[in-house]
């Protein structure tokens, strides 16, 4: 088929656009609040593939070390009661009671090991996706899980993945199947010319090849589709912008009151600040973006910084300082560098305190005060 019409007739183009959250209107990433609700109820991205595969892996693995125990005590097993059925003149209910109760306990001390790893396995495939996670309301009654929900069948992308991902699984198991049993096939042939025992353990190696590998390119698989599932539930966690404002309005308020309150504490920290101004010795500035006022006093270590501001707020501490004859001079290096590095109330560092000396003791009104002391 023409390469232009493919790429001009919308018949043949997919727009996967069409899958995502934003075209639903849900643009804003998922709050922890809802990543935690949604924990609660046992809603966590994880793959079930990640546990199949890791049972399939285990219960290969445990069949082949124990292989041989298991087939002769598979025959003993067969033997002990073909050779009991033979024997009964009766077999009544009671006797029935008696031989179920007798084939239920010693298949399972036949089978128990497998049965404990693959369950083993089964806990730990689904542990390391969510780590421990009990959550009774997972268990009530839903109805939305009884009910259709035709966007499992319908084309999406989770439908098109899980396509994708069945037809990889038959495409690779088809052909390791096919690889493997080449290999082993003039040998299968053979057979026939063979012990029961040799030929089953042959066999069995061939399934047991045949089992593993196909277990490891499975978990590959597992692994992108676990990634995807996590992909796929963010996708589901994310939020509209009213949602979005909803949400944080509930945690942390009304954000309008909550920004009124935070310029009602800037203003009432600012307003303390600029009551300190007066009791300055200087005000060092930039000239015009920086202003801090310094104070000494007995028995500090250096002068601290009893206010500062930028911009308008910096106007504000030059203008109350000329009422109130405190000296203003001008250093930006210096002013610069207690704005950013000195917090107020707090002693300015020791690279700076001969400079801030040199600039004290220019000051007629710092000589009286230190006269004075």
């Amino acid at each position: 088929m023409n390469q232009e019409l493919l790429k001009l007739d919308p018949y043949f183009q997919i727009n996967l656009q069409l899958f995502a959250a934003a075209d639903e209107g849900r643009t804003e990433p998922p709050s922890e609040r809802r990543r935690r609700e949604e924990r609660e109820k046992g809603n966590v991205p994880k793959s079930q593939e990640v546990a199949s595969t890791l049972v399939l892996l285990g219960g290969t693995a445990v069949i082949f070390l124990f292989g041989e125990k298991f087939i002769k005590d598979t025959a003993k097993f067969i033997k002990k009661y073909m050779a009991m059925g033979v024997s009964l003149d009766r077999f009544g209910a009671e006797e029935f009671r008696v031989m179920l109760g007798m084939v239920a306990s010693d298949f399972l001390g036949l089978i128990w090991p497998i049965l404990a790893v693959t369950v083993l396995f089964a806990i730990v495939g689904n542990v390391v996706q969510v780590g421990f996670l009990f959550t009774p309301r997972a268990l009530a009654f839903r109805f939305d899980r009884v009910t259709p929900n035709f966007n499992r069948i319908l084309p999406n992308r989770q439908t098109m993945f899980n396509l994708a991902k069945s037809l990889a699984k038959v495409i690779l198991i088809g052909f390791i199947s096919y690889i493997l049993i080449a290999g082993d096939f003039l040998k299968i042939l053979l057979t026939g010319n063979m012990g029961i025992l040799e030929s089953i353990t042959l066999i069995s190696y061939s399934g047991f090849k045949i089992m593993m590998t196909a277990g490891i390119l499975l978990l590959a698989i597992a692994v992108s589709d676990f990634f995807f599932q996590k992909f796929e539930f963010e996708e589901s966690l994310k939020q509209t912008p009213s949602e979005a404002k909803r949400e944080a309005k509930d945690d942390g308020g009304d954000p309008i009151l909550k920004n009124r309150r935070m310029q009602l504490a800037r203003d009432m920290m600012q307003g303390n600040m600029l009551r300190e101004v007066p009791k300055a010795d200087v005000v060092i500035t930039n000239p015009t973006h920086y202003s801090v006022a310094l104070l000494y006093e007995l028995g500090d270590a250096a002068p601290r910084v009893i206010a500062k501001g930028e911009n308008r707020l910096a106007l504000e501490i030059r203008r109350i300082a000329r009422e109130n004859d405190v000296p203003i001079v001008e250093s930006p290096a210096n002013a610069r560098f207690l704005y950013h590095q000195v917090d107020v109330g707090k002693e300015i560092p020791n690279e700076l305190f001969q400079a801030v000396a040199n600039i004290l003791f220019t000051l007629e009104k710092f000589k009286r005060k230190i006269g004075r002391t």
